[in-house]
C-alpha cells in the first residue's frame, strides 16, 4: 500500500516582470533587472483544499496588499503564537 503524503505547507510565489528590459544593468553590468510589479501566485494543496490563485501586485509595497488578497480568497485565516495563548490558559488554570 502507497504511503499517503499530506502537504502541510502554503506557498506563495512572487514572479517579477523583466519585458522590455535590458539583460543586464549597473556600472559593471551584473545587475539582472526587473520591474517592481508582477505577480503573487498560490500554489494549490489539495490536502487543505486550496486552489491555485494569482493576484498582480503594482509596486513593492503592494505585496502585502496580493499576499493579503490570495489569503481571503483561499479562506485562509493566520494564527499568531498559538502557544502564549494556550500558555495563558494554562496559567489561568492554576489560580
Amino acid at each position: 500500500m502507497a504511503k499517503k503524503e499530506d502537504n502541510k505547507t502554503l506557498a506563495i510565489k512572487l514572479r517579477f516582470w523583466t519585458n522590455e528590459l535590458p539583460g543586464r544593468v549597473g556600472t559593471d553590468h551584473k545587475q539582472i533587472p526587473c520591474w517592481s510589479c508582477g505577480v503573487a501566485i498560490i500554489e494549490a494543496n489539495r490536502t487543505k483544499g486550496i486552489s491555485s490563485d494569482a493576484e498582480v501586485f503594482n509596486y513593492m509595497d503592494d505585496i502585502p496588499r496580493a499576499v493579503k488578497q490570495l489569503m481571503v480568497r483561499a479562506k485562509i485565516a493566520l494564527v499568531e503564537d498559538v502557544s502564549r495563548t494556550e500558555r495563558a490558559k494554562t496559567r489561568n488554570k492554576k489560580r
